[in-house]
């Protein structure tokens, strides 16, 4: 079999699926969503593994879709190192949290169940064509899809109020975005004559000296207009500042979308936009100081943040703002093969920590309240130990795999030469991680040591389902051993995530600087006790209680934008329905109306039925028309 059609049915396996149980799943046997729904995710995760093996690599073209002059859209897949290590994560992860669904969705009715599926692997198709696509239309259509098939499933529980204004609103951020994507697509097209990835980054490429392809090997405003054009689609994707406020309410929507979504693929997709477009960002010198600067800026912000939400999901959901923050940092710098080898650990423990506080919240009667948790070690002892796993590794402590990903971010950092805004930079990124332990140590006591809780809803929680625990498992042990794919951070071993995705990133000479061992170990050191303070310690909040409001105002971001932008908006929607439509559209309409019938029922009295009627009308209009004739002749 041909690596084109192996890449191919990578990306339909999923949409076969979805409309296997869109068209008959929702009235056939649950047995048949529960093998199709995570079955085809996993037969997209087999078919990268053959990409992998094979060591496909090459741009696959399968039919034009739009020729006309020089203007040529084909549809074509794009398959290099970068985008099979984006499927490995969107299809091994999201396989991983596809089968968990299995176990947590189970009370839902028959049609609700094969629904969710249906969403799910919509919500798969559309990642994967995202980071397969060759060309800018067709990331573009992956892009709009992904939120698309995101709304559908933060808005899954249509029920409930909250849910439908959770989906509604990362709808609307996520289309800002959408059309900083569409502008930026327009520009680069103005520039290049061309909207294939390969034609725009040839052209990149120094050439001839005097050659028309030569200029934009330079920096220019068209080149960072599309730049910063593109990043405000990234930004949105990714829940960056300033469109960031969607995140934390996506949280009413099921846990495992949550941990699809908020954590292994959505948000990363910023992060691989900035990665694909590396040759632009290159050259674009402002636009990728900006893409550093709005990560760390970010991460700080939602570290803050996180320190007083009491909601589980709702800190995860922080943490992943945090997380994807670090993220923006490297590929910002110049670190790309950092920032994605933290994007596969990221998926890794925040995933788990999900998963894990999946099965609390399912065990809990859907209570999210930390508050009303407490002395769940010794009631749910795989889950507590997954879910210290998975905070020990977002801490960043040896030998998990957030340390050595988190900490060669903060070396590469520490060690760029010569860029003083780097180094502030790294100053907000070294705090965030001292914050990250806090408020990690403050969630692992609320919800699993001390005493339970007088309020907690169920006194002997019961334990999750098999099918819920051994994905589960599978990550813990991944997000135990995944360090040593890149033991890097430590200035010796291994560099697998560097040396697989160099091909396709390209790396900086800086890069092979060996980074700060002492950095690493101080950042764990204090990253670890704060994480152990944070257990026995008074909040801190209690003794600046403005601060707390402060933060548990998420910084007013929500109150400025219903200020800035709702209230106007309604103000404008309400005036036009008030003082325009209904006096004077409505009006006109329905008086258009009045004079319609009333002219139909004047000239109704004129069809008589009888011959001799109409033969009169007929011999007096020939007279007028002689007479007038007549009359026009004598005057000329």
């Amino acid at each position: 079999m041909s690596n084109g059609l192996v890449a191919l049915l990578l990306l339909l396996f999923p949409a076969a699926g979805a409309v296997i149980l869109a068209g008959r799943g929702w009235r056939s046997p649950r047995a048949v969503t529960v093998v199709v729904g995570p079955g085809v995710v996993w037969l997209s995760f087999l078919a990268t593994v053959a990409l992998f093996l094979g060591k496909a690599n090459g741009d696959f073209t399968y039919w034009t879709w739009v020729k006309s002059g020089s203007f040529d859209v084909p549809f074509g897949l794009l398959i290099d190192n970068l985008s099979i290590f984006m499927c490995f994560v969107i299809t091994g992860v999201g396989g991983l949290i596809v089968t968990y669904s299995v176990g947590y969705m189970e009370h839902e009715d028959g049609p609700s169940y094969a629904r969710f599926f249906t969403y799910m692997d919509i919500f798969v198709f559309s990642m994967l064509l995202l980071v397969l696509a060759d060309n800018f239309i067709f990331l573009i259509v992956g892009w709009a899809m992904v939120g698309l098939s995101s709304y559908l499933l933060i808005g899954f529980w249509y029920q409930r109020h909250s849910a439908v204004v959770a989906a509604r609103k990362a709808f609307v951020m996520n289309v800002i975005g959408d059309v900083g994507m569409i502008l930026g697509t327009f520009v680069l097209f103005v520039e290049f004559k061309s909207v294939a990835f390969s034609k725009v980054f040839a052209a990149l490429t120094p050439g001839t000296p005097g050659s028309g392809e030569y200029r934009f090997v330079f920096d220019s405003p068209g080149l960072e207009l599309a730049a910063f054009l593109l990043l405000v689609g990234a930004i949105a994707k990714s829940a960056q500042i300033p469109l960031h406020t969607w995140l934390p309410d996506a949280m009413e929507g099921p846990t495992p979308v949550s941990a699809l979504i908020h954590a292994a693929t959505m948000v990363t997709a910023g992060v691989y936009l900035v990665g694909r477009m590396h040759p632009i960002y290159d050259i674009a010198v402002y636009a990728h100081g900006a893409v550093a600067i709005v990560g760390a800026v970010t991460a700080l912000f939602a570290a803050t943040i996180a320190i007083v939400q009491v909601d589980i999901k709702r800190v995860l959901a922080y943490s992943t703002m945090s997380q994807i923050g670090y993220m923006f940092f490297a590929v910002g710098i110049g670190a790309y093969s950092a920032g994605f080898f933290h994007l596969l650990s990221h998926a890794f423990f925040k995933a788990l920590l999900f998963m894990a506080a999946g099965n609390v919240i399912h065990a809990m009667h859907d209570e999210q309240d930390m508050r009303r948790y407490g002395g769940l070690w010794s009631q749910m002892r795989p889950t507590s130990i997954s879910f210290l796993v998975g905070s020990l590794s977002l801490v960043g402590v040896i030998p998990f795999v957030g340390f050595f990903s988190k900490e060669q971010i903060l070396g590469l950092a520490f060690s760029k030469p010569d860029d003083s805004t780097v180094q502030l930079l790294w100053l907000v990124g070294f705090v965030t991680a001292l914050i990250t332990g806090f408020y990690t140590g403050r969630m692992w006591w609320l919800s699993f040591w001390g005493k339970p809780s007088p309020q907690r809803p169920v006194e002997h929680p019961h334990a999750p389902a098999l099918v819920m625990m051994v994905p589960v498992a599978i990550l813990a042990v991944l997000a135990t051993v995944g360090g040593l794919l890149q033991t890097r951070a430590l200035g010796f071993g291994t560099a697998v995530v560097t040396n697989f995705l160099e091909p396709a990133v390209g790396a900086q000479r800086w890069e092979e600087t060996t980074p700060s061992i002492a950095i690493g170990l101080v950042t764990m050191l204090l990253g670890a006790g704060l994480f152990v303070w944070a257990l026995y310690s008074r909040p801190w909040t209690s003794y600046v209680p403005w601060a707390q409001r402060l933060l548990e105002r998420k910084y007013y971001f929500d109150e400025i934008y219903d200020w800035a932008f709702v209230r106007p908006m309604d103000w404008v929607a309400g005036f036009a329905l008030r003082d325009v439509e209904r006096p004077v559209i409505d009006a006109a309409v329905v008086d258009t109306g009045l004079v319609a019938r009333w002219g139909a029922r004047g000239f109704s009295t004129t069809q008589t039925g009888y011959f001799r009627n109409y033969a009169l009308v007929f011999v007096a209009g020939a007279v007028a028309i002689t007479i007038a004739l007549l009359a026009l002749r004598a005057l000329s």
